[in-house]
């Protein structure tokens, strides 16, 4: 049987995510690295990872519990940017995740995930278990790669969503939106 898994993410519009698609393959092919990107689609800073379920549906007693809490929260909407391309992982590693971070130009995607998940826990669902860096994946690799500085233009998030992932193919399927205020 197929499983899910099920985060909250701020996802960029089509339009944008193609852009950061095009910039991140040229940045690659100009220091000789294959940008196997991951599709555009499915790209995503993930705000609040619930983890992995069996089955194809979610539990609607779990999702409806998770969408109370991220309804009661009031944010307002807010640009982000990213300024390094990083290569995740140690030597070890069977996969380093090739992914976009943004250290300062970042912290209002974190301010939001702290308000986020303080709302998740009045609620009585899970505390994340690992610590926070907000970053956007672009790819998967099995060796590693040097991190460098980049200027790449983000987004203005004006929407959170609940994302159903299907285990292994690639697939987002949002189940729930809700609106940053202006």
């Amino acid at each position: 049987m197929a499983g899910h898994k099920l985060f909250f993410a701020l996802r960029p519009a089509a339009e944008t995510a193609e852009r950061i698609a095009r910039i991140v393959t040229a940045e690659h092919e100009a220091r000789g690295l294959a940008p196997r990107l991951r599709p555009s689609r499915v790209f995503h800073i993930t705000l609040h990872y619930f983890g992995y379920f069996e089955g194809e549906e979610p539990d609607e007693r779990f999702v409806a519990a998770a969408s109370r809490a991220a309804a009661e929260l009031v944010w307002p909407a807010f640009d982000l940017r990213f300024d390094t391309f990083a290569s995740w992982g140690d030597e070890r590693a069977r996969h380093h995740p090739f992914v976009l971070t943004g250290g300062r130009c970042l912290e209002a995607v974190r301010k939001l995930r702290d308000a986020l998940v303080a709302r998740l826990v009045a609620r009585g669902l899970a505390a994340p278990q690992r610590a926070y860096e907000p970053h956007l994946t672009l790819r998967y690799d099995p060796r590693p790669a040097p991190a460098w500085g980049v200027g790449l233009p983000g987004w203005v998030a004006s929407e959170f969503v609940l994302v159903r992932s299907m285990q292994g193919q690639t697939r987002h399927h949002v189940l729930r939106r809700w609106p940053l205020q202006g």
